[in-house]
């Protein structure tokens, strides 16, 4: 391949925000993505638990990109010496500068049987395959005449945003569609003191209640140490039997082969965000090893400034340093239920829901997509009804007639 300039390997949040601040400044670029959307990863668990479509939280990138062009392919490395990236296949991507934002992938955490038998929720494949064994745990304890048992793993905003889902669709679905089902237990285990750690503890305590009055059931102090069939197994050796267990904590920077790593997997930079061997790799994101939390506005500001420094490297200009700038936390827990941790402010219940909606239809991208959120949002506000409840693809009886 021809040497392509500048390279942007990822299209989330941080590797989109560098590509739209190399638009404005007229520079031309090439994002390689093995997908062809972006992924707005905050609503995932939503997809999970059948409250909206898929493809309402993911927008083409192609229509995103201005003076950039797409290309869709697997990275299997990069070869920083020769300035290549290496492609599926076999094939070698020049580039002059480089940005990296690949993201972070689950971590198991080292815990035996995670990768084996517990559920990720990191992609859409992820939500649509929780959402199956979700539907298909429903019909085999309807089968059964059983209660039905799920375990979250993780106290986080994706345990809490999760739980919380999964005990709304539960109550609807089990009066309105399985009334065999004995009976359904949602079980959030988290290892530390409580929910939601980088909230304020009376943000935290409120989440236990509010969930707890959802019918969920929180333990605190619950290290979980194997998952194996049927259930997990907790570090004082009681073993709790699941239809499925979820795993909401534990990721780590997903890097490609060939950048220099630490133990979170995460790419050493200088404050300028530039490998320091080599400045004109730029690494943004969950990917970046500064120590700051893998959250989308982290990404976000430092692809822009990845992208920022880039071109004032191209002009000839000293580079600025990042500084995160933190607009505090959101973590949503039900219907008007959520906390809300920003600034010097802290306040729960249906303002922080009501803010929190508000904010992730701002930030969701593509008029179509903010529509059918606010559609399906609306509908289940005002119907209580998660509307995706089918059962599509594996683990299906074969057709035929009854």
């Amino acid at each position: 391949m021809r040497e392509t300039g500048v390279v942007i390997v990822g299209g989330g949040f941080g590797g989109l925000a560098a590509a739209k601040a190399l638009d404005r400044a007229g520079v031309p670029y090439l994002l390689v993505d093995a997908r062809n959307h972006h992924l707005f990863q905050p609503l995932l668990y939503q997809v999970a638990t059948g409250y909206l479509e898929a493809p309402a939280i993911a927008h083409p990138l192609r229509p995103l990109l201005g003076r950039g062009r797409f290309l869709l392919a697997r990275v299997e490395g990069v070869d920083l010496r020769g300035r290549r990236l290496l492609l599926e296949g076999g094939e070698a991507l020049p580039y002059t500068h480089l940005i990296l934002a690949t993201g972070s992938r689950p971590h198991d955490l080292g815990v035996p049987g995670v990768g084996r038998h517990a559920l990720f929720l990191k992609g859409l494949e992820d939500a649509q395959r929780i959402r199956q064994r979700l539907l298909l745990a429903l019909e085999g304890a309807a089968r059964e005449e059983r209660p039905l048992r799920l375990l979250v793993v993780g106290g986080g905003p994706t345990g809490v945003e999760l739980a919380g889902a999964l005990a709304e669709f539960l109550r609807y679905a089990l009066r309105r569609d399985f009334p065999e089902v004995g009976g359904a237990e949602v079980l959030l285990l988290e290892a530390g003191e409580r929910l939601l750690p980088s909230f304020r503890p009376a943000l935290s305590a409120y989440a236990k209640r509010a969930l707890e009055g959802m019918g969920v059931r929180v333990v605190l102090g619950a290290q979980v140490v194997g998952v194996e069939e049927g259930g997990a197994r907790l570090r004082e050796g009681a073993f709790l039997p699941a239809d499925l267990v979820l795993w909401a904590v534990g990721v780590r920077g997903n890097p490609l082969p060939g950048l220099p790593t630490d133990p979170r997997g995460r790419v050493p930079t200088d404050p300028f965000l530039r490998l320091p061997d080599h400045p004109e790799v730029y690494a943004v994101g969950d990917v970046n090893g500064l120590g700051l939390p893998g959250l989308a506005p982290v990404a976000l500001q430092q692809g822009r400034l990845a992208a920022e420094n880039l071109l004032r490297a191209l002009r000839g200009q000293d580079p600025i340093p990042f500084r995160y700038r933190d607009r505090g936390q959101l973590a949503v827990i039900g219907r008007n239920k959520a906390v809300a941790d920003i600034g010097g402010l802290a306040f729960t219940g249906f303002p922080a829901w009501a803010l929190w909606a508000f904010v992730h239809i701002r930030e969701l991208i593509g008029f179509r997509n903010r529509l059918l959120v606010l559609l399906n949002w609306g509908y289940t506000y005002l119907f209580r009804e998660p509307g995706v409840r089918v059962l599509l693809g594996e683990g299906l009886p074969r057709p035929g007639l009854s």
